[in-house]
């Protein structure tokens, strides 16, 4: 028990402190984690598990639209994709159709490739830019 408190106080610091970029990936993964159960229960035919597996990406996916920040011009095409793919959840949880999870998989996969890369440069920029300050500071 107390290491299952103590896993869970870890989870929380390490979102808590995560930034949005690393916060998304953690996303995707969950996705990616919830399609994988979702094959897996479909081929144990149980429907339960599948669904409630299913369901829980696809609202991952509702919810990353429903964060999109229609300022940008990225949030546009993003919106039509993530819409697009809690769709074909919905038709591989209807359908209990495994090449439809592994579609969406693949796209998923790639967007959190995407992230993770996008997030790694992120912080390399910083300490770039960090790295700038403290020499221009010890001049």
């Amino acid at each position: 028990m107390a290491n299952i408190n103590a896993m869970r106080q870890y989870e929380e610091q390490v979102i808590n402190t995560a930034t949005p970029g690393m916060v998304t990936v953690m996303l995707f993964e969950e996705i990616i984690k919830n399609i994988n159960l979702g094959m897996k229960a479909i081929d144990e035919k149980n429907i339960q598990d599948s669904h409630n597996s299913i369901l829980k990406a696809e609202n991952i996916y509702l919810a990353l639209h429903g964060y999109l920040d229609e300022r940008f011009e990225i949030s546009k095409p993003l919106s039509k994709m993530y819409e697009f793919l809690a769709a074909r959840l919905v038709d591989a949880n209807v359908k209990k159709d495994k090449e439809i999870l592994k579609e969406v998989l693949t796209f998923t996969t790639e967007f959190r490739d995407t992230w993770r890369q996008a997030e790694k440069n992120a912080r390399i920029e910083h300490m770039k830019s960090a790295a700038a300050r403290i020499n221009k500071v010890n001049k």
